[in-house]
Formats: structure tokens, C-alpha cells, sequence
């Protein structure tokens, strides 16, 4: 993946979204393993699907995907990133047989929205019953089907590095209210959140999954300043996520194989005309 690419998507996880979850194992049916409280009901169907693919390098600033009272709305963002999102993964390298029109960031705005006797209904649903959503819409317009498997992949284990850990415990004020994170390019800052943001972020970063090993379950306050691109770290001057990782948070960074679910893609097309 070149600079460019990394910041077009980086850009568009910056600006998420209610449809953000934690990361979850799939089904063999590629469906995530999810609490499923609703499992096989009936969800409200989509009355009107919007689909435009987006050209040119500049996304406007309301790029992104949320949920609307009626619906779902998603601006300028890739295809891949929809799919993770569809199916939880949150992590492009566990996504297999992605055509290279797809794995070329093909961005796309959609406008989906359910009838208006379906909203009372659309508004009642959990995030799992989104997503189920999202999946049927993949499935109808670019006829996307996949399932999972289990293969051992290359990741990086996060471990307290020598010295100890650098995180902040949340002040009384700070443990009492919401968690909350912001991220920049090159910049991650939390309050009151637990080590699975860092993974998250540092999974896409990296380009592969990242799993926290350091045994650590609190919730802390933290900061993170790094050059995003490693490559280019030497000649700006600034730290390498991996020199980041352990002089600012006492982490490290180890490489490691383990098994993990993939969601492999059996077919995907080019979307269907509106």
C-alpha cells in the first residue's frame, strides 16, 4: 500500500461513524459472531438504494458512515472499509481474494433508506441488526458473497516493554464520564478507554492484526505521537510507531503467527445501476 492510499483511508477511519464496533470472529457463513439477541428475525428491508462510485482524490468534509433515522449513509468511503465494517473484521489483511479494483481504495457514496412505515423499526435495531443490514445491501447491489476460514497469519503482539508500562490512570472525574478518543494522522489520544483503540488503530497502521498480550485491563488515559508512514520516520525526524509505542507507553511491539478467522471472498462485482 503506498503513502497515498494509507492516507485516503486513514482519513476516512478518522471521520467514523456509529456502524464501529469492536472487532469479532466470523461465521462460516461469514457473518460475525455477534451477541445475537435478534438472530434470524425479520429486519426492516431497504426501500431505496442510492449507489454512486466517487472519482478524484478530494472527499468532502462530511466523508464517513453513520446511521440516519431512516437508514444509513455512507460518503466517499472504500468499498473494502465497508466490508469490514459490514462484517466486523476491522482489518483489511483478514479479508482474502479482494480484486484489485476493490483493494484499490474504489470508493463509493450510499444512500440507503428503509420505507417510512419501517423507521419506528429501523430505529429500535442493535448494531449486530445493522450490520446484517449492510450485508444484504452488499449482497443485492454488488452481489458479494464470502465466507470464513481459518488460517495462521502474521501479526504483532503488544507487550509491556522492559521498564513497565506508561499509562495514566483516569481521574475520578475522567472514570465517571464516557470514554473518549481522538485520532489525527500520527496522533492517537484517549481518556478513560481500555488498550483495544490502540489495537484497532495500530491493526490499521501496520496492515496487519495486532493483539493485545499485555495481560493489562484497566482503562487509562494515553498519547501517542509517532511518524505514521516508518519508511519516512528517519528522514522527518520522528518515531516510528514502534519507537512511540515503547518510549511514550512502556509497549512493544513483537511479531508473532497465530490462527485466525479470514473472511475469504467468493464473488463481488462492480455495483448494480441505481
Amino acid at each position: 500500500m503506498n503513502r497515498h492510499s494509507k492516507g485516503i483511508v486513514a482519513a476516512t477511519i478518522a471521520l467514523l461513524c456509529a456502524l464501529c464496533a469492536p472487532a469479532q470472529s466470523i461465521r462460516s457463513d461469514g457473518s460475525p459472531a455477534g451477541t445475537g439477541a435478534s438472530e434470524g428475525a425479520t429486519l426492516p428491508q431497504w426501500d431505496v438504494v442510492s449507489i454512486h462510485p466517487v472519482e478524484g482524490q478530494d472527499c468532502p468534509g462530511n466523508a464517513g458512515m453513520r446511521t440516519t433515522t431512516d437508514g444509513m449513509n455512507i460518503v466517499c468511503v472504500p468499498l473494502l472499509f465497508i466490508i469490514e465494517q459490514a462484517y466486523a473484521i476491522r482489518d483489511a489483511s483478514r479479508i482474502i481474494g479482494t480484486p484489485d479494483w476493490v483493494r484499490a481504495y474504489a470508493r463509493f457514496d450510499i444512500d440507503a433508506k428503509v420505507a417510512s412505515g419501517d423507521i419506528a423499526a429501523f430505529n429500535k435495531l442493535g448494531r449486530d441488526d445493522q450490520y446484517r443490514m449492510l450485508r444484504a445491501l452488499l449482497a443485492e447491489r454488488f452481489r458479494f458473497k464470502a465466507h470464513t476460514e481459518q488460517r495462521e497469519l502474521a501479526v504483532y503482539d503488544i507487550v509491556i516493554a522492559k521498564g513497565g508500562p506508561k499509562l495514566k490512570q483516569p481521574t475520578a472525574e475522567e472514570a465517571d464520564q464516557s470514554h473518549t478518543w481522538s485520532r489525527e494522522r500520527g496522533k492517537i489520544e484517549t481518556v478513560n478507554r481500555t488498550l483495544e483503540s490502540l489495537t484497532w488503530v495500530l491493526t490499521g497502521e501496520l496492515g496487519r492484526p495486532v493483539l493485545d498480550k499485555t495481560g493489562l485491563t484497566a482503562k487509562y488515559d494515553w498519547t501517542l505521537n509517532y511518524t505514521p508512514d516508518s519508511a519516512a520516520a528517519d528522514q522527518a525526524g520522528g518515531p516510528s510507531v514502534f519507537a512511540a509505542l515503547e518510549e511514550q507507553l512502556g509497549l512493544k511491539l513483537e511479531p508473532a503467527k497465530e490462527p485466525m478467522d479470514v473472511l475469504v471472498i467468493d464473488a463481488i462485482d462492480h455495483p448494480a445501476a441505481n
